[in-house]
């Protein structure tokens, strides 16, 4: 090539570079430009044209990026990293716009691994690449092509377009792209590349865009046909178990989401934790393996965290879970204990005013009626009330009809009174009294039980801005079973978890020792939750798949599928701890939910009722029979 045709080829592909950002980049954003040295004059002073005419427009914030001292995806291959991001976390906007105007495939591995590496990389943003190599043959291009592409879409970016020059007229310009997600053939798997997958979207003739059509269509089709979806899902029950025969309330959401996109999907269940990331940027657990490119999607009751967002994409949330203390139940209280539940609050002082306002409204009418003497007598009185207030029917009633009238209404009275006595008595039957309870946080920091739970959960406390937060974090202990961290609590009383309520209601009904004999749980919660998280999906940064994810999961809230599978897990959980109840009481012969031994308060108060009428009914035969009148 002659060096006169210099200036032509340049101004032909900085007006290319120009007519394609002027089509394709027609909003104000973000722009990062690659730019290095390099001994190849052409593209220098491409570069340097094309960066002066972006800065004249006034349109975009530029910023200029250099190679890293490292390549990526040497000769085309995909290389595992550990890392997500080497940047430490800057509150910082990500690119908008790629360009980048290089001579070869080496340049492009430089200049990919420091943009991959850096808190502006956006794989949804829309890529510019110009590869400034003359060749005699067209095809010469395609395999460097090819490896950009197939390098770019590993760490899923599909939105590139990459023009060379054309071999029988170098002042043109070929500008290729392909097709990642072509089903049912092409389904965008792990180790899918571009080669022999290039597609010609448009040319650039002499510095113009030659056929006005969109670069950046979309790429991705409505239907999968079937394409296979791989899914890392953390066994966590009730959200992700082993068996189909679980619940796995959340591989119902996902499944009946993933059928509208008629994606096959396919579970990889592992155990284990999410994961954490440590100083160095490195993450382990279950989300090492997603790193790893073992799955598209990690899920399995996760909730959102902040280091999780700053390195991955996560989903819209849904399933909106609590989390809430659990501690040992307190010892059954003493048998008296009963009788003040009983005899307590107004309605029953009210019944004792009521009770001597009889005696003496009774002794009153008697007085102005003028009725017998014995009627009028105020121990008769006394006596007469508390035996219909105990629902027993006075022998000796007033003559007088006014006197008649006011009895009437004083043994509608006893009869409202010991209604209320027994109604009061069965609460306490069914309902036995404990000891004083742990119900807040702070009295449990301060006993002397252990306490924790996931590991996700320890960071809310470690991380938290609260001194007392804090405390809670330094004396955490991690769980990493939950039902052995509740036997732990039941049966040896040294422990208390917070739990997610999906999962404490779960095992509640499968686990026999989480209930007691009454049905009743055999473990305290605290009467209020400590929060409340929803839970997301996660997937190394700029999955495609995860815009239209987050939309089907926000229109299935919307129609109310949470909801549906909200009901199908409290009804399923329901029988489930039916049946278990069933299978203790036909194993055990003395299984009887209201026995003395759990049932001892409310028997205690009701023999101290009968005791007590007992009592004023043999007072009262006495003080009227005359045997013991004429010996006494």
């Amino acid at each position: 090539m002659r060096t006169h045709y210099e200036p032509i080829i340049v101004q032909d592909f900085v007006n290319c570079v120009s007519d394609i950002m002027k089509k394709s980049f027609p909003k104000p954003g973000y722009l990062i430009f690659a730019n290095t040295y390099t001994n190849n004059t052409i593209v220098e002073r491409i570069r340097s044209d094309v960066l002066k005419t972006i800065h004249e427009n006034n349109k975009y914030i530029v910023q200029i990026s250099y190679p890293d001292k490292s390549p990526i995806c040497p000769k085309g291959q995909n290389v595992n990293y550990s890392y997500v991001r080497k940047d430490p976390y800057i509150g910082m906007p990500v690119a908008d716009y790629f360009v980048m105007i290089i001579e070869n495939y080496k340049d492009f591995s430089y200049f990919a691994r420091k943009l991959i590496r850096s808190r502006f990389w956006n794989p949804y943003a829309k890529f510019v690449i110009m590869l400034i190599r003359f060749t005699k043959n067209d095809v010469e291009n395609h395999k460097q092509i090819e490896n950009m592409l197939s390098c770019l879409f590993y760490y899923n970016a599909i939105n590139v377009i990459v023009g060379v020059p054309k071999a029988s007229n170098v002042r043109n310009a070929i500008i290729y792209s392909w097709r990642p997600y072509d089903p049912p053939t092409y389904c965008g798997s792990l180790n899918d590349t571009a080669e022999n997958r290039l597609v010609v979207e448009n040319l650039c003739e002499k510095g113009t865009v030659k056929y006005n059509k969109n670069l950046f269509e979309n790429k991705l089709p409505n239907d999968m046909k079937g394409c296979v979806l791989q899914i890392l899902a953390l066994e966590r029950q009730p959200f992700i178990g082993i068996n189909e025969s679980d619940v796995n309330i959340e591989k119902i959401l996902v499944n009946t989401m993933f059928k509208r996109l008629n994606f096959s999907v396919k579970y990889k269940t592992i155990s284990g934790f999410r994961g954490e990331r440590n100083e160095q940027g490195v993450w382990n657990g279950a989300l090492k393996d997603l790193v790893s490119r073992k799955g598209h999607i990690l899920l399995g009751g996760i909730f959102p965290d902040f280091d999780v967002h700053e390195d991955f994409e996560c989903s819209s949330t849904y399933l909106a879970d609590s989390y809430i203390w659990v501690v040992p139940r307190a010892y059954p209280s003493p048998p008296w204990v009963s009788l003040t539940i009983t005899f307590q609050d107004f309605v029953w002082y009210s019944a004792i005013g009521g009770f001597i306002l009889c005696i003496l409204a009774w002794k009153f009418l008697g007085q102005l009626s003028g009725d017998s003497y014995y009627n009028k007598n105020f121990g008769h009185c006394l006596l007469n009330t508390w035996i219909c207030l105990l629902g027993f029917s006075a022998y000796v009633r007033p003559k007088k009809q006014s006197l008649r009238i006011f009895f009437i209404f004083l043994n509608l009275y006893g009869i409202l009174f010991l209604t209320a006595y027994q109604t009061k008595l069965i609460d306490v039957l069914q309902n036995p009294t404990y000891e004083n309870h742990i119900d807040n946080v702070e009295e449990l920091v301060h006993s002397e039980l252990k306490f924790g739970g996931i590991q996700e959960l320890h960071d809310l406390f470690f991380n938290s801005s609260d001194p007392f937060d804090n405390l809670v974090g330094e004396k955490w202990t991690d769980v990493s079973n939950i039902s052995e961290a509740l036997k732990d609590l039941i049966l040896y009383r040294n422990f208390s978890v917070l739990c997610s309520q999906f999962e404490l209601s779960y095992l509640s009904a499968i686990i026999p020792y989480l209930n007691d004999a009454n049905g009743d749980d055999n473990y305290y919660s605290f009467p209020t939750s400590t929060f409340s998280v929803p839970l997301e999906m996660i997937a190394l940064r700029g999955f495609p798949f995860m815009k239209k994810i987050s939309h089907s999961l926000n229109l299935h809230k919307q129609l109310g599928i949470n909801t549906k599978v909200r009901n199908y897990f409290a009804e399923t959980s329901r029988r489930k701890r039916v049946k278990l109840l069933q299978s203790l009481q036909n194993k055990d012969e003395h299984f009887n939910a209201l026995s003395f031994q759990h049932l001892q308060g409310g028997f205690f108060a009701l023999a101290v009722g009968v005791s007590g009428g007992l009592f004023i009914l043999l007072l009262e035969l006495s003080s009227t029979n005359n045997f013991i009148k004429r010996n006494v």
